[in-house]
């Protein structure tokens, strides 16, 4: 199946996180488990696989009653490692070249609204115990710069200058960018790494656990979801939230989209104008309230 070899492609070459290559390998062992149970053979190599075996694959996915949207990653999934096979001229012919990626309707990312971080941060009351100013942390930096999950995870301290108030980040692909903060976060990230060395911790990531050993997705996950449960009714309350929060707040108070790309570390423009509908979609509401004749 040449999975090793495309593996080191999707890790080295193309420098996908773990979680992308996780996504992928994954989405083909479930196609390659699937043509399996058509095949007559004990080992049948997906690497043989012809348009009909696909388009039946992708049928029994609609079938079993998958959103668009994950149909259509599990295609793309498929249709790169074919390319990839052809590219090393394992194969002559791709047989994913016909197959067309489904339509779907982009949803618009949920944001918290300004009041409601207001309250966050203002309102609720954080402990000053390790805990207490280790959360407040992860929802200070999520909302001040944007930086994706991963990202918070990895981040250090010796990536944090105090001086000029911005965190050195290493986004997708190991592209390295610069990202500001507020002032307000200073105290914060003060406090908690007082409290982080008089615990004895040495460890060189910002964000660690009680024991002191790296923060893990499910911790952030819990801490976020615990708190935006305080003060916003949102069906999404993730640390991407935040990061959709962050672009779109950006955005409503006058920047720039060009920047606002920079900031996030987006690869193109396209994905950055998601957020202007969400602009468009405020401006229209006080265009209603204000206008005598709306």
């Amino acid at each position: 199946m040449h999975v090793e070899t495309y593996l080191k492609y999707l890790k080295f070459e193309k420098r996908y996180s773990a979680h992308t290559v996780c996504a992928y390998i994954t989405d083909l062992q479930q196609f390659a488990d699937f043509a399996q149970s058509k095949s007559q053979e004990n080992t049948f190599s997906i690497v043989f696989a012809d348009f009909r075996l696909i388009r039946d694959w992708i049928i029994n996915l609609y079938n079993n009653g998958l959103s668009p949207q994950s149909i259509k990653r599990k295609i793309s999934s498929v249709k790169k490692y074919y390319t990839f096979l052809q590219r090393e001229q394992i194969i002559q012919t791709n047989p994913t070249d016909k197959i067309i990626l489904p339509k779907t309707n982009k949803k618009l990312p949920e944001f918290i609204k300004q009041n409601e971080i207001l309250i966050l941060f203002e309102k609720l009351n954080f402990s000053n115990s390790f805990t207490g100013q280790r959360d407040k942390l992860i929802l200070n930096i999520l909302y001040s710069t944007g930086i994706r999950l991963s990202e918070l995870i990895n981040l250090k301290e010796q990536d944090i200058n105090i001086k000029d108030k911005t965190i050195k980040v290493l986004g997708k692909r190991n592209k390295e960018r610069i990202i500001p903060f507020p002032e307000v976060l200073i105290s914060n990230i003060n406090t908690y790494i007082k409290i982080k060395e008089e615990k004895g911790i040495t460890n060189p990531y910002l964000l660690v656990t009680e024991k002191g050993e790296k923060t893990y997705p499910k911790l952030i996950y819990r801490t976020v979801v615990k708190y935006l449960t305080m003060i916003t009714t949102n069906e999404s309350k993730s640390p991407h939230t935040l990061r959709h929060t962050y672009a779109t707040h950006l955005l409503n108070n006058g920047a720039d989209l060009n920047a606002i790309k920079e900031l996030l570390g987006h690869a193109n423009l396209s994905a950055t104008q998601i957020y202007t509908h969400n602009t468009f979609k405020k401006l229209n509401e006080i265009y209603k309230q204000a206008h005598p004749r709306a």
